[in-house]
């Protein structure tokens, strides 16, 4: 009875969030529960001692709990925010409210930055009309049906070179204490074989210290992203606090290091069938590009370079996973891949501006208000997954008899690369790459995990571990 009255009470939770029309009563955005909060401070303190930033998505996962699938809060901000984990509601944000031009909410100390110094970005930071021309150059080549027939070469092949190096150093047992660093380098290696093809960036000791560098100062625009939290953003930067400008120098070197790479790219362009061609015979202008593969290069690392952390830190404790794959292989993976993003989907909020007034679920809200869809909370919600703080990847394989075990499964609670139009442009690259990582480090190595306590996420921009994962190797027999 308890199980026929919680089914009959999520439908009717459903018949709310799709419904669009007016009620008797209007209600809008003053009418979503809210959480407790002090006069002049709000929700300010709350944030800082829940761990300032870095512990946002248990935060907000407690909100939901409390106040269910929609509420509103500033933050710490004077902007309310409405949070939405109905799979529902999520999906009508994403297939149907965010229109011709989708907007999301950039992170405000890099729409400060932007500001201040006039630097121009690629897709990520584009709107309007601007976006869309570019989206649909990069949406042919990276998201086309039958595209990663030439995205696969380049990805195997990087991985194969960067598995060797781990072969070169394994015996009986080698640690690797700084695998986040390697993995972030791996990343941009990953992305800049893409955009070179069959051409390729001279492997030296040179070219290799850039890229170490370049990868710890993208890392590092997220850490200091979040230690701008708390407080509003222009007070560090009026005072020049050192949050500030560590945030600053990181982002200035990131910058600066990814156009010096993209513009030695479209230099040498003889022999080149990567992503760097492809653009360039599409009309578009070599600064347009720049901007295009200088944001490719700084979003590489944190999503496939966390999210391999994730899948190695679970596997390490799921022997019998590791077994499955070694049975299974890559078809299997991919499941492996799915249940890990649901666990830890490497963002863990997904966000939209509503372009116009819209009504969601029963709420009428303005053009402008900004939506955050908290995946974390919806990925982790027994209502849309049964035994959902379990490691299941079988989950996700529909011919599995164990499934039949698994009353709840709801596919949409889990989007990691987001919905509609503005989804993640680079998700077919991410799956390859996870993918094929995942498979090699399966079948040449045995491995193991040796912190000594659990590790536990945090928020930095990404959901990261809160300390470094310390991967023993062994050389497979």
């Amino acid at each position: 009875m308890h199980r026929l009255a919680k089914i009959s009470s999520a439908f009717k939770t459903r018949k709310i969030a799709i419904s669009i029309e007016q009620s008797d009563t209007l209600l809008t955005i003053k009418d979503i529960p809210r959480p407790k909060s002090l006069p002049v401070f709000g929700t300010k303190l709350n944030i800082l001692f829940s761990g300032r930033g870095t512990r946002l998505h248990e935060y907000v996962d407690d909100r939901h709990k409390e106040l269910g699938p929609i509420f509103c809060d500033q933050l710490g901000g004077n902007t309310d925010l409405v949070f939405i984990s109905d799979p529902v509601l999520i999906k009508s944000v994403f297939l149907n409210l965010e229109g011709k031009y989708p907007a999301h909410i950039l992170p405000e100390p890099w729409v400060l930055y932007e500001k201040l110094y006039g630097s121009k970005r690629g897709l990520f930071f584009m709107n309007g009309e601007e976006w869309l021309t570019n989206r649909r150059v990069a949406n042919k080549h990276l998201l086309k049906e039958g595209c990663d027939t030439w995205l696969e070469d380049p990805i195997r092949k990087t991985i194969e070179r960067f598995m060797q190096t781990w072969k070169n150093k394994v015996g009986n047992g080698y640690t690797i204490s700084n695998l986040e660093s390697e993995l972030y380098k791996l990343s941009t290696q990953v992305i800049i074989s893409i955009l070179l093809g069959n051409s390729s960036m001279k492997t030296n000791r040179h070219n290799d210290e850039l890229l170490g560098i370049f990868s710890d100062s993208v890392k590092k625009i997220f850490q200091t992203t979040t230690k701008l939290y708390g407080f509003p953003v222009h007070w560090y930067q009026r005072l020049n606090l050192k949050a500030w400008r560590d945030f600053k120098e990181s982002v200035d070197l990131s910058l600066f290091l990814a156009h010096k790479i993209s513009m030695e790219m479209l230099k040498n362009m003889d022999g080149n069938n990567g992503l760097i061609n492809k653009l360039t015979g599409e009309n578009i202008n070599n600064e347009t590009i720049t901007r295009i593969v200088g944001d490719f290069i700084i979003a590489a690392g944190d999503t496939t370079a966390y999210t391999t952390l994730w899948i190695l830190l679970l596997l390490s404790k799921n022997k019998d996973v590791i077994d499955e794959i070694r049975q299974k292989g890559k078809p299997f993976i991919k499941n492996v891949v799915k249940e890990s993003m649901r666990l830890f989907p490497v963002a863990p909020f997904l966000t939209r501006h509503l372009l116009k007034e819209s009504y969601l679920g029963q709420y009428k809200l303005k053009e402008g208000t900004p939506i955050i869809a908290s995946i974390y909370t919806s990925g982790r919600d027994e209502q849309y997954f049964s035994n959902p703080n379990s490691f299941l990847p079988y989950r996700w394989d529909r011919n599995d008899p164990r499934r039949a075990s698994l009353t709840n499964h709801v596919p949409s609670a889990s989007l990691p690369f987001a919905l509609g139009a503005r989804s993640c442009i680079g998700k077919k690259i991410a799956m390859i790459q996870l993918i094929e990582i995942i498979s090699q480090v399966v079948n040449n190595f045995e491995f193991k995990c040796s912190n000594d306590s659990d590790v536990k996420a945090i928020t930095s921009q990404v959901l990261i571990p809160n300390k470094s994962i310390k991967l023993i190797l062994s050389t497979r027999k």
